[in-house]
């Protein structure tokens, strides 16, 4: 098939394409006969008229609407075969030139976003040694011993750090107010989970007591019924109970049941190697982070406004996802945050374009270095997540389901996370 290719702006590609002659002539013989078949003309049975009494009772333009729907996916196919066009959604299709003997179609593509990188090596960013200090190590064993902790009932006053189980129910001006009632609600003190002050004024509280606390709900508050306004919950306080954490002696370390850890030094450094895998991670990840965005600075993009759409859509849906978890709406993280959804349109479509941008830098790395991974290399990544959760490979890849084309992404990324921290300073 003769086609002309124009690449337009914005990585759209414009392809005019005089069909194959002869695929047309079959394309209209076979949509004429499927027509053809609901035709009844006196005389006859249906669709076995003669061809000149049947074209009399026929929509040439039905024929031709669906002649030039079935030739659409070959003159696809043809387009794509050599693998120079890289769409990444539906093209559109128009007809420029319909008779009998021709038809020219004009094929609009948005293709995949392009990028040019300058320098990728050499970068002096300054990597981060992370230090893991005696603090950092006492505070995590005390994160496990109250992980560990247990509760109990108490009759003396309530504390900091005690939990407190109460009925609340809360009042603007006299009138109770949606959302502001609960029973039996565990409540730490200090936990700072309630609206600031509520917390406050239940140190002191004891098991059977009733009592008013006032509070001032914050100007950025969710329910702007409520932002701003005085309120007063009445409380009754149904039991207060004391943490009590557990005895950091050898007994509590071998029931923690951590690998090779069974006294109280192995416990240090096993915490230690612990925050020091942790902080070199995070490290490392804010490392890669600046030095994309220095790499940016250096490359040029060319990326369709129809992908960023996309890509800022999806982010938008992650949002709503995670708010809908917590509980909130949309609407309601708006008030929250004082933000306009014309605001957040633009914060949207700023982070979708620098996510694009890094998923470009890194994909180019990757063709310019062949980093890729064998299915051996994936394979022995599987067989060490297996060893870990003490399963069969199978099972882990019962496990990954749909998300193994995600596993083997993630796999690619730190294969080209580690050249990029490897070849910059």
């Amino acid at each position: 098939m003769e086609r002309k290719i124009t690449k337009l702006e914005n990585c759209h590609v414009e392809v005019v394409v005089n069909v194959d002659k002869d695929l047309w002539k079959k394309a209209q013989t076979k949509a004429f006969n499927n027509l053809a078949k609901d035709v009844s003309i006196p005389g006859f049975r249906p669709g076995k008229a003669p061809i000149n009494l049947l074209k009399g009772s026929i929509d040439q333009g039905k024929v031709f609407n669906d002649a030039v729907n079935d030739v659409l996916n070959p003159v696809y196919e043809d387009i794509l075969k050599d693998g120079s066009l890289r769409p990444v959604t539906r093209p559109t299709f128009d007809v420029t030139k319909l008779t009998e003997d021709e038809l020219e179609l004009k094929i609009v593509l948005i293709t995949h976003p392009e990028v040019t990188v300058d320098q990728y090596k050499g970068f002096e960013i300054g990597k981060e040694d992370p230090e893991v200090t005696d603090a950092d190590i006492d505070g995590a064993i005390d994160e496990l011993r109250k992980q560990n902790s247990t509760f109990i009932v108490k009759d003396s006053p309530a504390e900091l750090g005690d939990i407190v189980v109460i009925d609340f129910e809360g009042k603007l001006d006299g009138v109770a107010f949606d959302g502001g009632k609960a029973e039996n609600h565990e409540l730490e003190l200090g936990s700072n989970s309630f609206i600031p002050g509520f917390e406050d004024q239940l140190v002191g509280v004891t098991t059977g007591a009733k009592t008013d606390v006032k509070v001032t709900f914050p100007e950025n508050y969710g329910g702007a019924e409520l932002a701003g306004k005085d309120a007063v919950f009445h409380v009754l306080v149904h039991e207060v109970k004391h943490r009590h954490l557990p005895e950091l002696d050898d007994e509590f370390i071998k029931n923690l049941n951590l690998a090779n850890v069974t006294n109280f030094d192995q416990l240090r450094e096993n915490r230690r190697r612990q925050i020091a895998e942790q902080k070199s991670k995070t490290a490392k990840a804010n490392y890669i982070d600046k030095l994309l965005e220095e790499i940016k600075k250096v490359s040029t993009f060319d990326i369709a406004t129809e992908i960023v759409e996309e890509e800022k859509a999806n982010r938008q849906q992650s949002l709503e996802n995670q708010l809908a978890q917590s509980g909130l709406t949309l609407d309601q993280y708006l008030e929250l945050t004082k933000k306009s959804q014309e605001e957040l349109d633009a914060d949207l479509a700023l982070e979708a374009k620098k996510r694009l941008e890094s998923y470009l830098v890194m994909e180019k790395v990757a063709q310019e270095e062949n980093i890729s991974l064998t299915a051996e290399e994936i394979e022995f990544e599987l067989a060490k997540l297996a060893d870990q959760y003490q399963i069969t490979i199978d099972q882990v890849k019962d496990a990954l389901g749909e998300n193994m084309v995600g596993f083997t992404q993630n796999l690619l990324t730190q294969r080209i996370e580690d050249f990029l921290f490897d070849n910059n300073n």
